[in-house]
């Protein structure tokens, strides 16, 4: 697994982070050199194709972060925003439009950090153009997919279809699915019923990280998928 860099302008301000990183079996790398020759040279992004993510500190600006974004977002990294808070919905919907994958904070626990984590880090992004790995058994389109799905999974995954990659929140897909409001119960069946999904994606071979979840907002499709589907309906 390829380490995750962590871009600051204080090295003792991450040190904390870093080990819970590492706790997780994360190698982290932390750097302020790097962060100057990115801002020095800020297209020579080849210094980053050895990581796998890159978390931009809080002590960076979201400016700093927004020029750094212009040039990196064509890389394949997963991009992560550190707070020293637990970031508002708004700040969220910024976060979200300006490139970044997810966030972290600073206080959060080690069990939020693992699953965030584990969301966007499980496996490697591919290219569009390699949608699918090179087996013959495999399903070739959307629509071959979906036969191996179970009926509430292919109601998801028809509601996500349906927002054309905007966020969708566990309660709009338990009223879809059930008809009914969310509970408790119904919203951890979503959860795990999207987590089945997700796993069923990659085990047809798409990319795994073609559903994103938004911490404590929902889940969205990714606009490769979606570009990938609607090019299938224009055929």
């Amino acid at each position: 697994m390829r380490p995750i860099l962590i871009l600051t302008k204080n090295l003792l301000v991450e040190q904390p982070m870093q080990e819970l990183l590492q706790y997780l079996n994360y190698e982290v790398f932390c750097s302020v050199e790097v962060l100057k020759q990115l801002k020095r040279h800020p297209k020579r992004t080849h210094v980053l194709q050895n990581y796998q993510a890159i978390i931009f500190s809080e002590t960076l600006t979201d400016e700093e972060v927004r020029s750094l974004l212009v040039f990196i977002s064509g890389e394949r990294l997963v991009m992560l925003r550190k707070f020293g808070h637990p970031p508002s919905i708004e700040e969220k919907d910024t976060l979200l439009k300006i490139g970044m994958n997810s966030w972290i904070y600073a206080e959060q626990s080690v069990d939020l950090l693992r699953e965030q984590l584990a969301e966007h880090l499980m496996g490697e992004q591919m290219d569009v153009s390699s949608f699918f790995y090179q087996r013959r058994d495999l399903p070739r389109t959307l629509e071959e997919f979906k036969q191996c799905l179970t009926k509430k999974e292919d109601m998801i995954f028809d509601c996500l279809i349906a927002r054309e990659g905007a966020l969708v929140s566990r309660e709009e897909i338990c009223n879809y699915v059930w008809g009914s409001a969310p509970n408790n119960s119904r919203l951890a069946q979503t959860s795990l019923l999207v987590k089945r999904l997700k796993q069923k994606l990659y085990d047809a071979g798409f990319q795994e990280e073609l559903i994103g979840t938004v911490w404590g907002n929902g889940y969205r499709l990714s606009p490769k998928l979606m570009e990938f589907y609607n090019s299938e309906l224009v055929e």
